[in-house]
This record gives structure tokens, sequence and C-alpha cells, in this order.
């Protein structure tokens, strides 16, 4: 059976909204995106929409381009069967495809920092969605309801391996898995 790799990459952009919960939580990265093309990307996850404002935001492909360099990151990979992967890639594809029906879930967001599992049709914060696409295709196994997972908390996953930690910069210089 061949395996794939899919990456998933932490931030902390320095965004109002990423300051804001970097002050409520001190957790070191705020913002989790998936990616299934390289450890380049893209990227997905649910985020603003547009650069300059924070609302709309809703499903989003993300290019680690478009980033600050030095914004702080870390890369992982996680190694999954042909079957998985393609779960995966046909999931990703179908909400990508309908991302206009996905909205950002601030009440998630806030229900989270107070250990509160809330989840409503359609709506998710980026790492709830990140780790419900994985638990869902059955990549990985998940220590507590996504809606439960911050950002930083992803990192505790067993089997991702770290590809880089440091500047957002060095993921384009970073080895493929």
């Amino acid at each position: 059976m061949s395996e794939r790799t899919v990456y998933i990459l932490l931030t902390r952009s320095g965004t109002w909204f990423s300051r804001l919960i970097h002050l409520a939580t001190q957790d070191r990265y705020t913002h989790a995106s998936i990616g299934l093309d390289g450890p380049s990307g893209p990227f997905y996850s649910f985020a603003r929409k547009y650069r300059y404002l924070a609302l709309p935001a809703g499903l989003v492909e993300e290019h680690v381009t478009i980033y600050r360099r030095e914004v702080p990151c870390c890369l992982y990979a996680l190694t999954v069967s042909e079957e998985t992967y393609l779960r995966l890639r046909r999931q990703l594809r179908s909400m990508y495809d309908q991302r206009e029906e996905y909205h950002y879930s601030v009440l998630g967001v806030l229900a989270c920092w107070f250990h509160l599992s809330f989840q409503r049709r359609h709506h998710y914060f980026c790492s709830q969605f990140v780790a419900g696409l994985l638990e869902e295709c059955g990549a990985v196994e998940l220590p507590k309801p996504p809606t439960l997972l911050r950002p930083a908390e992803l990192c505790q996953l067993n089997a991702l391996q770290t590809v880089h930690q440091g500047p957002l910069a060095g993921i384009l210089a970073a080895p493929a898995a």
C-alpha cells in the first residue's frame, strides 16, 4: 500500500485577531491550515477572505508567499495511506467547491476558549476545520472533539513530524517529507 504526505501549517500572523488570540491563550501559534500538495502549499483553512478585513471570513485557499516572511510558523508532515489521502482530497475539494456556503465560526472560537463544544452546520474555525477533516477522513485520532482543539494543540498529535519550525520564509526551502 502506498503512502502520501499531508501538511499541517501552524502560524501566528500578527493580525489584530491573531494578537487577541495569542493574548488570551499565550499559545505560540494561533492559526492552522492543511495542505495536500507539498510544503509550499496551497493550504486551506477558515480565515479572512480579504487581506485587510477580518470579516467576512470562511473557507479560503492560502499561499505561504502572501504572508510576511518573518511570521513564526511550524510545518508538520503527516503520513497517511493513499486511501486516506484520496478521502481528504475529495472532502476538501467538495467543501472548497461549495466554499460560499461555509462561514467562520466566531462563536465557536469563543466557546473553545471557554472549553465549551459549540458546533453549527457549515461554520468552522481554523483548527476545528483541520482537526475535523483529519479525523473524519481517518487520518488521526483526536484527544478531544475538533470544536475544542486550539491551533497550538494540533502539534501534540503523535503522528505529526516537524518539517520546519521558525520564520515562514524557511518553508519555501524546507524539503518535502
